[in-house]
């Protein structure tokens, strides 16, 4: 079995390297082999096999999705799992808020690394990529840094109100997650409290990977592009 979650740009593991095998099987390079890295070489054989399945432009970028890995997984005799592994139900959701947490950009940044190491994120992800996108400018143009704000505005502002007093589907915390994306890309291992910083990051971390397979793709997170909705 193969995890989704676990063949993503930046990661390292078993399931990089049966991943990697499968695309050397198959006839495209990577040649550094079957390291269990997932980098610039794995990511270009990755492009030419979605390439070869007839996957074009922006399909064709070499970040996996369910789709392109389940042909791969096919042709090499693998099983693949789309669904995250530590995802819960949206019922499992509790909406209770942080108390004593600073609002600036160290305390963020601390918060950040964290996520990271918890989902294996590379921690460029905070420092900045090739373009300098980072979670730092997400968290700041999402919330402020405020690790309890809450959107009571928005479209997604809908359904019975919580003990926060927020309507259900409200974005909330440092990234404005929603809580179906909190629920469907909860990092295992963190809390269920969509504003607990940590789970809030991991949660956005993991929703970045399988949306748009980096962070440097997310125009929110660069801060010489113009804010945008993630």
């Amino acid at each position: 079995m193969v995890s989704l979650s676990n063949v993503q740009f930046g990661k390292t593991g078993d399931d990089v390297k049966a991943l990697q095998r499968a695309l050397i099987a198959a006839g495209f390079s990577v040649p550094d082999g079957a390291t269990g890295f997932f980098g610039t070489q794995t990511r270009s054989a990755y492009a030419a096999w979605q390439r070869s399945i007839g996957f074009e432009g922006p399909d064709a970028d070499g970040f996996p999705g369910c789709s392109s890995l389940t042909k791969l997984g096919a042709r090499a005799g693998f099983p693949v799992d789309c669904q995250h592994p530590g995802s819960v139900a949206k019922s499992a959701v509790q909406y209770t808020k942080n108390s004593g947490i600073g609002r600036d950009r160290n305390t963020a940044r601390a918060f950040a690394l964290t996520a990271c190491e918890r989902t294996a994120a590379p921690k460029e992800w905070v420092t900045g990529m090739g373009n300098d996108a980072n979670l730092l400018t997400l968290i700041e143009r999402e919330s402020r840094f405020d690790a309890n704000a809450v959107n009571q505005d928005d479209v997604n502002a809908t359904g019975p109100r919580q003990v926060d007093g927020a309507r259900l589907n409200c974005s909330r915390g440092y990234t404005q997650v929603i809580p179906d994306a909190f629920a469907g890309n909860h990092q295992a291992g963190t809390s269920n409290r969509i504003y607990e910083p940590v789970a809030n990051i991991a949660a956005a971390i993991n929703y970045i990977w399988r949306r748009y397979g980096d962070i440097s793709r997310v125009q929110q997170a660069n801060p010489h592009l113009p804010p945008h909705p993630y």
